[in-house]
């Protein structure tokens, strides 16, 4: 019987809607049961980053894939597996040399046939460009920003700096996309706050508690 394995990621102590570790689990169980799949192993990154290679569950990975020791690779969508082009790539092509084959839900990914290898290599250096060009935007800004005098932060909500570059960070603009919503709605900056700090969100700076000053001060800048 073929030995499946399955890689699941989670960026954030709390889990983003969609992207959960159960969510994935299920999502990946459906897939198996679909296809006549059985896991034998599920690894597990929960709280890491896609952009770092050095994770403890995706090296663990790496090691099962060098050593030939699984059949096939299955996880939720590319973006749980890595945010890297280059590191997917690289990895994909290990599994491939080794006739393990890669499955990603979301992107109806399966490298087991040409086709699917071809649109992997497409779909992932797409993803690379998009991330690269909002990063070339954003310096743009900044730099717009400085010459003529005007304030601005490279601290951005949103914003990560990768490599000397700036990167958007999906968990902090789900987390601005619910400050302004709220405020929107007409919820006061001290209920925001308490919102945020009860569902254990953190601050750009890694701060565990929200004050009214810190959400004032992102409400006005974003409406500015």
């Amino acid at each position: 019987m073929n030995k499946i394995v399955s890689y699941l990621r989670c960026s954030t102590s709390y889990q983003l809607e969609g992207h959960s570790i159960d969510n994935q689990r299920l999502k990946i169980k459906q897939y198996c049961d679909l296809h006549n799949l059985v896991l034998s192993e599920e690894i597990v990154d929960e709280g890491v980053s896609g952009k770092t290679s050095k994770r403890e569950g995706y090296m663990r990975l790496l090691e099962i894939v060098e050593n030939g020791g699984c059949d096939g690779v299955i996880v939720y969508s590319l973006s749980r597996f890595s945010r890297n082009t280059m590191d997917t790539l690289s990895s994909i092509e290990k599994m491939n040399q080794k006739g393990i084959t890669f499955h990603s839900l979301s992107e109806s990914i399966d490298t087991s046939s040409p086709n699917g290898r071809f649109f992997l290599t497409i779909l992932s250096s797409l993803s690379q460009l998009e991330r690269e060009i909002t990063s070339q935007r954003v310096t743009d800004v900044l730099k717009g920003l400085k010459i003529t005098n005007k304030p601005y932060s490279n601290d951005l909500y949103g914003w990560d700096k990768v490599d000397g570059s700036l990167v958007q960070n999906d968990v902090e603009q789900k987390m601005l996309r619910k400050i302004l919503k709220m405020s929107k709605l007409g919820y006061s900056n001290y209920e925001i706050a308490k919102f945020l700090n009860e569902k254990g969100y953190k601050t750009k700076r890694g701060g565990k508690k929200f004050y009214y000053g810190t959400i004032d001060y992102i409400v006005k800048s974003k409406a500015a």
